[in-house]
């Protein structure tokens, strides 16, 4: 008994020498850049911040991913971003941060709340507040992505109608679309998602009255499809950044949008990476990012040095008027499993709107089919 009490004892002392550090303050962080918003983003957030954080100078992206549509309000509602925080706009708890390699880290944001430099949205600002922007605020555009359902592996399953969708996600097992009625196997998020507003507007079902099991996230929704026991009745919505780095465990569906006449994977097949139905609009759901951030007043320039950087190095605007960027933002996007807007061929001025064609600035496709898996 004497030996069992010393071993306790020994075992109370150690305890504390055990314990975590606590978590950085992001704001002590080399030259913070505080991002906001979409989960589906996470990959591309990735291979800037790893990047930016490894220079001579380094600058930090501090990310926090709650949704696209908390990037939207995050800045619309923050009407005092140089003063305190106005009632519901800044940020609390913990975020994200890359070390050089990639490896995700976790800072503390200031218990007060932290400003958002720039907001990150899938989708346009008036998807997720159906209002016009405030005159101090602007959206620009960056990188697209597409949207996928995505089942299993093992699935039989190929493709998925936007009519079966609909019947799918706007009633669950009372639509009776086979094989997809048990509503604790479809996988979804919420209507705050740029994922589920994308696809909502492709399939007709509003965002915040679908059918399924909100994730909270992107991986959560891979990791819950990927994981399941039952192939063939699972199903899940993510962004297609999140699906070609798990293709050894998730197949994406081939989707027939309304008034097609045929089924399409974004990419050419379904095993290439070439996103090329998505590049020339024979695949519908998708969508340029969205930066949004306060400007100047008067001007479209973003009003903060921070801000205007990030925004600056997304969208290529590295020239005279612009800032330096110490990657090419082409090849970080291609990295990112996401499409340079210098690849696309089609364009679209709403969610969900009318594609037109497109011939960018610089056009990149050779360039960008040479750096992608066929």
């Amino acid at each position: 008994m004497r030996n069992r009490l010393l071993i306790v004892g020994i075992a109370l002392v150690a305890i504390p020498e055990l314990a975590e550090a606590a978590n950085p303050l992001c704001s002590s962080l080399p030259d913070p850049i505080v991002v906001a918003g979409s989960s589906a983003v996470g990959p591309f957030i990735k291979e800037m911040g790893k990047t930016l954080v490894g220079q001579a100078s380094p600058t930090t992206l501090i990310y926090q991913k709650q949704g696209s549509c908390t990037g939207v309000a995050a800045i619309i509602n923050d009407t005092t971003p140089t003063a305190a925080c106005a009632n519901g706009a800044c940020i609390t708890g913990t975020a994200t941060y890359y070390d050089a390699t990639g490896t995700a880290l976790s800072c503390d944001l200031d218990p007060t709340g932290t400003h958002v430099d720039v907001g990150v949205s899938d989708v346009y600002a008036d998807t997720c507040t159906g209002l016009p922007l405030p005159a101090s605020v602007q959206q620009f555009s960056g990188p697209i992505q597409a949207m996928l359902f995505i089942a299993p592996k093992a699935s039989q399953q190929v493709a998925i109608t936007a009519e079966e969708a609909y019947f799918v996600f706007g009633f669950g097992a009372a639509g009776q679309a086979m094989p997809w009625t048990t509503e604790t196997q479809l996988f979804v998020r919420n209507a705050l998602s740029g994922t589920q507003q994308m696809i909502a507007h492709e399939v007709a079902v509003p965002a915040g009255r679908w059918k399924g099991v909100d994730k909270g996230g992107s991986q959560a929704v891979v990791d819950a499809v990927s994981g399941s026991a039952s192939a063939e009745n699972t199903l899940g919505i993510v962004s297609s950044d999140f699906y070609d780095a798990h293709r050894d465990t998730l197949k994406s569906l081939a989707f027939q949008a309304y008034h097609q006449h045929g089924a399409f994977y974004p990419d050419s097949t379904a095993t290439s990476f070439d996103k090329r139905n998505v590049r020339d609009g024979h695949y519908t759901a998708w969508g340029a990012l969205q930066l949004l951030t306060h400007i100047t007043t008067g001007t479209q320039t973003p009003a903060t040095a921070a801000s205007k950087r990030f925004v600056d190095w997304v969208t290529g605007n590295t020239g005279t008027s612009g800032t330096a960027a110490p990657f090419n933002i082409t090849d970080v996007a291609i990295t990112a499993n996401t499409i340079p807007p210098c690849a696309m061929h089609v364009t679209r001025a709403s969610q969900g709107g009318a594609i037109a064609k497109f011939t960018p600035a610089n056009e990149c496709s050779a360039y960008y089919e040479t750096k992608v898996a066929h």
